[in-house]
């Protein structure tokens, strides 16, 4: 986010020249360190309360007493996978996993019904991560209660120093951990693993992937999994955050109170780990191939860690070795505009970090088949940065795009939530950087802008393409001729000569402030209720704001098209799912590119977003106070002029091949687009092409579905945010107010208004290509559409939380199948008695019969016997903490008022919600698990490896 503009990770970059400094291990560092302000001329945030205990427990407390500020909690142990002993990789995860498995004072899942009845939402409220060098633990507490703070210090407490494994619950949860390795085991992570393996060959970090080792997982020993644990959780290396509504005095007491008497289970000082050598050094060159995996060259240069207190001066030139890396990517981007371009895309990112070192990383996506031409042209643009540094007019846009950033940072900071704000001091400790006040990075800022010049950028450019190596490396299905040998010679042939000097761009002036003269409103509607205004203009289209300062200085912007789906009738036999393949942003504006849109607002804070659902279009974005002219133009210039430009569509004809290549390897893409087209009875609407047919399109098909959702049907444009009716009413009088008329209806095509599931209750498989032991298993129990009953729609919601809790307690919690179980439930807006409630897992193949009949027997249990009160405030709970009308964010209320108002059927269901949830009772949810949990009606889907 914008407050890590200067930030304490781009500090640790010293100048040309600097002595390198090994790289101590994060234990050593946090066990013996002050805080990260002692040596530095950077002065924390005044807010920020710093504290150590006497066992050396450290503590950070931040009152923040925003509205919508709630409570955050954050633990981290300073200890991760690096931290493993070689019989226990993969044990700090497992720890991390026990954590919820029991403690001296929760048993056995005791802990996840525990915060489920008080409203925490497991995976957004509640949450843990192990990462190479921590593991940290997540809270986000509902309110701002005293009693939700002191459960997260027990909870904590517990997850410190009383975890008891229960040999019964470690055998139980090698199956979740193994659903989790099985789950993550993309062909991405492979490759992330093989540069890994090929930049750092003798290191730790190569050995030390936080998943770990499968047989590891299966088979150690309850007292591996002790024994790091004892080692490691320790309070010299724990840090406890805690942001919210509190007296900072009297929360130092309670954790006093509850951390003082921890001591380590293992005497003795922190145990030291040597992270290992470093990069080789000199040319090397890794090829790395898998099927469906895209084509990729790139080039890591690698220069040791540098480990140097946090500091005006080093973050200046961070900032400066950031900025060459941005304008690098920046002429990159404008290169793969051009039609003969050999890339699809290419970057450049600089970073600095105890494990990789202190790195350059160009990564390209060439065309296929055009992978050395590709590299040639990327290293020839590293070259001309590399010997001629960067232009006057590329330092002066980025330098103005940053102070809009600095400036949004300001306007914003003051309601600020507390989960981003505990986040981002936890990444400040981290980095063993200094936690500033937003005044503060605005004073930095002002005093490094003086010093961002093209002398100092032609330093740090220098210093940011030199270094070891590089590691050069190639991907993609097979290495063809383009293999490591090649590699190096096409990095040879670039490597020393003479660069010429880059030609300058130049400004591009934005060519859409007027739409004609700006037209005032016909009539003004307010809707107490909900606390927002109607208007209506006399083209037709219709307005509504909501003034919500939750967040200051964010807008947001939707422009509703009606009709979506339902303007295209199944007999025209067209996809509209094909609509995801090719974006009508990139294809620009009639009269500027998507490169040229981003340079002639490159100095403000604008985003664009097409959507299409069952009966609306939508274009979307979210922007600031002094942005909104500009975005409300932005969003008018895509709606009357949008490009559709050839050289666009090119390049994604490009890129088919590595899309439909990352759909075959995925059992998530493959399930979920096999599902859309057989949960639809075939209706081709919602079918994605064959990749051959994608191929095959042409681009007046796209254009003309896309025009087709967006003209001459109704528009309605909302607007939610820090801004008054006044100021908004200014804008769109002067965009959207001047289209010709509008209708206030749409006509649905034939069949189009219509849909239903297939009659045909065959299982379906849907084969994909990843690893032999992926599959998905899915269950799917028609129901109702969202809008014919309320009560209905809210109650399903209700039964489709205890159906999922129940169904983790079974197939996670005590037999171990599978990392996660989703229950979804849908009902239609649009089509009528369409709906379905979704049952989903990870599980192996081989594991689809038990997934399925645990689903049934759930069920069965759900349709034969009413539910506790205790269970169903653990299902409804979470449901309806965030329904205050008074804490709705602006995408709250962008998901409430589109398509709201005059219509009596969704006003029944989007308003008052926590009344019908409330009237949920278990007499409600067992009356509903027996009119739709029936086993004569359930579909049955699978997603397996293709027979090979």
């Amino acid at each position: 986010m914008l407050r890590t503009l200067l930030a304490a990770s781009a500090a640790m970059t010293l100048a040309l020249g600097a002595p390198a400094l090994a790289a101590p291990s994060l234990p050593a560092a946090i066990s013996g360190a002050a805080w990260p302000q002692t040596d530095s001329d950077l002065k924390p945030d005044s807010r920020l309360r710093f504290g150590r205990l006497s066992n050396g427990m450290r503590y950070v407390l931040y009152r923040n007493t925003t509205k919508a500020g709630g409570t955050a909690m954050r633990f981290q142990i300073a200890a991760g996978s690096m931290e493993e002993a070689d019989n226990q990789r993969g044990l700090a995860h497992f720890v991390e996993h026990m954590a919820f498995r029991g403690s001296k004072n929760l048993g056995e899942g005791e802990l996840e019904k525990f915060l489920e009845r008080q409203g925490f939402n497991f995976g957004s409220d509640v949450n843990a991560f192990t990462d190479y060098e921590t593991t940290d633990y997540v809270l986000n507490l509902p309110g701002k209660g005293q009693a939700a703070i002191d459960s997260g210090l027990y909870i904590f407490r517990e997850i410190a120093c009383d975890l008891t494994f229960a040999p019964e619950a470690i055998e139980k949860e090698r199956g979740v951990i193994l659903g989790e390795e099985r789950l993550r085991a993309s062909a991405d992570a492979r490759l992330q693993q093989a540069w890994i393996d090929a930049a750092y060959p003798n290191s730790l970090y190569a050995r030390r992937n936080p998943i770990g080792l499968i047989d590891t997982i299966r088979t150690a020993p309850r007292q591996a999994i002790v024994d790091y644990y004892d080692s490691w959780y320790r309070p010299e290396l724990a840090t406890l955050i805690v942001v919210g509504d509190f007296d900072p005095k009297a929360m130092e007491k309670r954790i006093h109170a509850v951390f003082d008497g921890w001591a380590p289970k293992k005497a003795g000082p922190v145990p030291h780990v040597d992270y290992g050598p470093r990069a080789q050094e000199g040319v090397t060159t890794a090829v790395y191939t898998e099927k469906n995996l895209y084509e990729g060259v790139g080039a890591v240069w690698m220069r040791p860690f540098i480990d140097a207190p946090d500091g005006s001066a080093p973050r200046a030139r961070g900032f400066l070795k950031t900025m060459v890396a941005d304008i690098t990517t920046n002429r990159l981007a404008r290169l793969a505009e051009a039609p003969d371009a050999p890339f699809l895309s290419a970057s450049v990112d600089y970073d600095n970090d105890r494990l990789e070192g202190n790195t350059t990383k160009l990564w390209v996506t060439p065309k296929p088949g055009q992978q050395a031409a590709a590299f040639a042209v990327a290293l020839k643009t590293v070259d001309q940065v590399r010997q001629n540094g960067v232009t006057p007019e590329e330092i002066t846009r980025y330098v103005a795009e940053k102070s809009v950033g600095v400036a949004n940072l300001l306007k914003t900071a003051a309601t600020e939530d507390s989960a981003t704000l505990a986040d981002d001091f936890l990444g400040d400790i981290d980095d063993n950087g200094v936690s500033l006040a937003p005044d503060a990075i605005a004073a930095l800022w002002t005093r490094t802008r003086p010093l961002v010049g093209t002398a100092a950028a032609a330093q740090q450019a220098k210093v940011l393409f030199g270094g070891n190596g590089p590691v050069l490396m190639r991907t993609g299905e097979d290495a063809g001729a383009f293999d490591a040998e090649a590699l190096k010679t096409v990095y040879a042939a670039a490597e020393g000569k003479p660069a010429e000097a880059w030609a300058a761009q130049g400004d591009v002036a934005w060519p859409y402030s007027d739409f004609g003269q700006a037209v005032k409103p016909s009539t003004r509607v307010a809707v107490p209720v909900l606390g927002y205004t109607r208007y209506a203009f006399p083209n037709g289209v219709t307005l509504n704001i909501k003034q919500n300062t939750l967040v200051r200085n964010q807008i947001t912007v939707s422009v509703r098209f009606g009709g979506g789906y339902e303007l295209f009738s199944p007999s025209e036999n067209l996809s509209l799912m094909q609509l995801h393949l090719y974006d009508i942003v990139d294809g620009g504006l009639g009269k500027l590119s998507k490169a040229d849109i981003d340079k002639a607002l490159h100095d403000k804070t604008v985003e664009v977003t097409y959507d299409i659902d069952e009966d609306h279009a939508s274009l979307s974005g979210t922007t600031t106070r002094d942005s909104f002219a500009a975005e409300m133009q932005l969003l008018m210039a895509y709606t009357a002029d949008p490009g559709f430009r050839g050289d666009s569509f090119a390049t994604f004809k490009d890129s088919l091949g590595y899309l439909y290549g990352q759909i075959r390897s995925s059992p998530d893409f493959t399930l979920n687009l096999g599902l859309a087209d057989a949960l639809s009875s075939d209706d081709p609407r919602f079918r994605l092409p064959s990749e051959a047919q994608a191929k095959a399109s042409d681009p007046d098909v796209f254009k003309a579905i896309y025009r087709r959702t967006m003209t001459h049907v109704p528009v309605e444009v909302t607007i939610a945010g820090d801004i008054s009716d006044s100021e908004a009413l200014k804008q769109v009088e002067r965009t959207f107010a001047t289209l010709p008329q509008v209708p206030q209806t749409y006509a649905a095509a034939p069949g189009a208004d219509a849909m239903r599931l297939p009659a045909d209750r065959s299982p379906w498989t849907f084969a994909h290509e990843g690893r032999a032991d992926q599959g998905i298993s899915v269950a799917v129990f028609p129901t109702t559409d969202a809008l014919s009953s309320p009560d209905t729609t809210i109650g399903l919601e209700v039964l489709a939380k205890v159906f999922e809790n129940r169904l983790s307690d079974d197939l996670r919690e005590t037999q171990g199948q599978t990392y996660s179980v989703t229950v979804d439930p849908f009902g239609s807006e649009a089509f009528r008695n369409y709906g379905y409630l979704t049952v989903s897992s990870t599980v192996k193949p081989d594991a689809d019969d038990t997934f399925f009949d645990t689903v049934m027997k759930v069920a069965g249990g759900l349709r034969s016997k009413p539910i506790s009160e205790a269970e169903l405030d653990r299902a409804r709970n979470p449901l309806v903490q965030y329904l205050d009308d008074r804490m709705k964010t602006n995408e709250d209320w962008q998901a409430t008022l589109p398509g709201l108002y005059g219509d009596a059927r969704r006003w029944s269901l989007r308003v008052g919600q926590y009344k019908r949830f409330a009237a949920v009772t278990p007499g409600t949810v067992q009356s509903l698990a027996e009119t739709y949990l029936k086993p004569d009606t359930v579909l049955r889907a699978r997603a397996r490896p293709e027979t090979r």
